[in-house]
């Protein structure tokens, strides 16, 4: 785990899944020996643009991206293809019970029980937030739309 390692995303935390396992080491301030690293063919993670004191922190947010997407520990797999970055797309909002909370009322549509309009409300959500929240994620995700030709 350091700040000049590949950047952590999705992909990388499923390869991980799909993989036999990992160690990870946590260097303290300064990092870990080169020679350590070069011996280990290690592969350098980061969790993004900023500084920690040590290693441990960004292990454990790796390990429970990894931990979570394995066979058994979350309840229904189905829901992780949902979730944030699986397709490209920041996740829709959730709502859950009373229907109306403090003059808020959850959608109409996800209220209605036609699952189709609920998808589409979802898609719609979903690329509405990554366009707005993260220029980066959209520019991918129109891109590779672009290219599918869809």
């Amino acid at each position: 785990m350091t700040p000049r390692g590949r950047l952590m995303d999705q992909a990388l935390v499923r390869d991980l899944a799909a993989g036999p396992g990992a160690t990870i080491l946590c260097g303290r301030f300064e990092g870990v020996d080169q020679r350590v690293l070069d011996a280990h063919e290690a592969l350098e993670v980061s969790l993004g643009d900023f500084v920690l004191s040590g290693g441990e922190l960004p292990a454990l947010v790796l390990l429970d991206a990894v931990v979570r997407l394995l066979p058994g520990v979350i309840g229904n797999q189905e829901t992780l293809a949902e979730e944030s970055f699986e397709w490209g797309l920041l996740e829709y909002p959730h709502y859950t019970r009373p229907a109306e909370w403090q003059g808020r009322a959850v959608p109409e549509v996800l209220i209605s029980g036609h699952h189709e309009k609920i998808r589409d409300w979802r898609r719609r959500q979903s690329e509405d937030i990554t366009r707005t929240r993260r220029p980066d994620l959209w520019d991918r995700y129109a891109s590779a739309k672009d290219s599918e030709g869809k």
